[in-house]
Order: structure tokens, then C-alpha cells, then sequence
């Protein structure tokens, strides 16, 4: 595996623990891992020659580059999902009693488990 590659992935997980998803992480993980085997997402010519590795070399940066946009987009939609529940907690009008049932119900929750 490529070193830019594999960084990528690093990322991604690294990132991926805070993804708002029911499955959190191995959602995250699984979709990256799909869309890192995945030829379509960076195709690379067979050979040895100066000029095809040239190519896949500017082929695999510009995968890199995109991967690199997707995990902004995700820490983005983090930071929005993290600000919406601040501000649903603790913003203007917020509805003390049932944020006080959704509270006992998560503690209830957790003590179940």
C-alpha cells in the first residue's frame, strides 16, 4: 500500500471515531476500506515505463486529494452535528422537562446494559 494511501486511512479512522452514525466507527471503517479496494476510485496503467509511472503517480495524488476532501467533509459534518446538540442542550428555549425525560432515559438506558 502506498504511504499517502495509508496515511489517508489513518485519517479517516482517526476521524471516524466522532462520525454521527449509529454504527460509529465500523461504519466509517468498513466504507473507507470498500472504497479504498475499489479500482474505480483510482485506475492505474499497467507497465514500467518513466511515463506510466508518471501517470500513476498524478493519478494516485489526485485520489489522495479527493480522499483528503471527503474527510474534511466529515469532520465538518462532526463539528454540525456537535453544535446542533450543544445548542439543543444548552441554546435559547430549550425545553427543560424534556431534556430532563431524554436524560433519565438514556440513564435508564446505560443502567440496562
Amino acid at each position: 500500500m502506498h504511504p499517502l494511501v495509508r496515511d489517508l486511512y489513518k485519517r479517516a479512522i482517526t476521524v471516524g471515531r466522532d462520525y454521527p452514525h449509529p454504527e460509529g466507527l465500523e461504519y466509517v471503517r468498513r466504507k473507507w476500506k470498500d472504497a479504498l479496494r475499489n479500482p474505480d476510485n483510482c485506475r492505474l496503467l499497467e507497465g514500467s515505463t518513466a511515463e506510466i509511472v508518471s501517470e500513476n503517480e498524478r493519478s494516485l495524488r489526485k485520489a489522495v486529494g479527493r480522499g483528503r476532501y471527503v474527510i474534511r467533509e466529515m469532520e465538518g459534518t462532526i463539528q454540525l452535528k456537535k453544535y446542533r446538540t450543544m445548542r439543543r442542550r444548552y441554546g435559547e428555549g430549550v425545553d427543560l422537562t424534556g431534556e430532563a425525560e431524554r436524560l433519565a432515559n438514556l440513564v435508564q438506558g446505560l443502567m440496562k446494559k
